[in-house]
């Protein structure tokens, strides 16, 4: 009788890990995302190219993505907050981005 109830329990443990491995399909492509699953993914913008900063006596403005932005402005949704020299600051859902025109790390041979 013991055999039994202990061979019924294998059974049903064998079951139900059996059912937790088929939860995955291991022949899935890997990065493969079911279009069934309940997990939403938000595509987001990314960061604009900083190709170039233009300042007169008054104001500056930037080309961002080949697209001319003044302070103020925003592109793909970011938000241009602030303009120096060599950089600006991007804002965009209370995060903050700074772009340099030129790189800092300078390699000379």
């Amino acid at each position: 009788m013991v055999k039994n109830i202990t061979l019924i329990i294998l059974l049903v443990i064998g079951f139900i890990v059996q059912s937790a491995f088929a939860a995955q399909d291991p022949t899935a492509p890997l990065g493969w995302i079911n279009n069934n699953s309940k997990v939403r993914i938000i595509p987001r913008a990314p960061l604009p190219a900083l190709q170039s900063i233009i300042c007169d006596e008054r104001h500056c403005s930037v080309i961002l993505n080949g697209t001319v932005v003044g302070l103020g402005g925003s592109i793909q949704g970011y938000k241009l907050i602030r303009v120096t020299d060599n950089t600006v600051t991007l804002s965009r859902g209370g995060k903050k981005w700074q772009l340099a025109l030129f790189a800092e790390n300078i390699r000379i041979n």
